[in-house]
């Protein structure tokens, strides 16, 4: 009985983590989106009043 709640322990924080993870991978593929949008803009002369 040990064995089995040790498992499901395991699984539900391996769950948690993953959890975590994939929110600060969104976090950074978000803001490496808009960094390079942003680079984009720069580079092609869109954004030339503002610099």
């Amino acid at each position: 009985m040990t064995d089995i709640l040790v498992i499901a322990a395991g699984v539900l924080a391996i769950f948690f983590v993953l959890k975590i993870a994939f929110k600060a991978l969104k976090l950074v593929l978000t803001l490496a989106i808009a960094a390079a949008i942003f680079y984009y803009l720069v580079n092609y002369g869109f954004l030339e009043g503002l610099f």
